[in-house]
């Protein structure tokens, strides 16, 4: 086996190993919200590691060879994550909660990078609009949302037991990260001397505590507050 055979070899190896440590760094995304940036930084990636795997000096068979050993990794990777529970946590990690009784953790959803607005998003498409209405919402090592509604929002065909029934509505957006929004409080028809009011009726006497707070249909404020670290 020649030397540059062998270099190949060991350069798919290693960059192999770099792509996997690199995927862990970048963390996970919401599948659904994978965008044009998300998948140009992907074949960029992609990109360099061919590059680096290959060496200068690229051929067909050493592009071949490459792609060989770097499908014989996949199908070790693949087989020790169902065999070893640490290689899975190692290289999918663990399932994050975003939401937990109506709350959201700040930091997690820093940590998986993923902002309010999408995470709203991603609710409404499960025809959630109100955070308040969430028991736990979790990101699983896949990047779907799994979301549980709490007891008394669980999907029931109020028609089947003959109860009438009022349209929910959207949340507003109301705190955001610690800042008010102007432009959503004014379609309420409130002030910012409410919104402090409601938060020192949850015992929080400054904006800049809260990350998030929206306002419900029934005129509820929902806060969750920073986590102090």
């Amino acid at each position: 086996m020649s030397g540059k055979i062998i270099e190949v070899i060991l350069r798919s190896i290693f960059t192999y190993i770099i792509l996997l440590i690199l995927g862990r760094i970048i963390g996970r995304k919401l599948i659904s919200n994978m965008t044009f940036y998300d998948f140009m930084i992907g074949v960029l990636i992609g990109s360099i590691g061919v590059r680096i795997a290959l060496g200068p000096r690229d051929t067909p068979l050493l592009a071949l060879i490459s792609a060989i050993v770097v499908t014989i990794l996949v199908i070790i990777t693949d087989y020790l994550d169902i065999k070893s529970i640490n290689f899975r946590k190692l290289i999918d990690g663990d399932p994050i909660v975003l939401i937990s009784n109506g709350k959201l953790l700040d930091y997690n959803l820093k940590k998986v990078k993923i902002t309010i607005n999408t995470l709203m998003m991603e609710l409404r498409k499960k025809d959630i609009f109100n955070v308040d209405d969430v028991a736990f919402a979790v990101i699983e090592t896949d990047g779907e949302l799994s979301v549980l509604p709490k007891a008394n929002k669980q999907p029931i065909t109020t028609g089947d037991l003959n109860i009438s029934t009022n349209t929910n509505g959207l949340m507003r957006d109301i705190i955001i990260d610690g800042k008010i929004m102007y432009d959503n409080l004014k379609s309420t028809n409130h002030d910012e001397q409410w919104v402090r009011q409601q938060l020192k009726n949850h015992n929080i006497y400054s904006v800049e505590e809260v990350f998030y707070a929206g306002l419900n249909s029934s005129g509820i404020l929902c806060v969750s507050t920073k986590t102090k670290q």
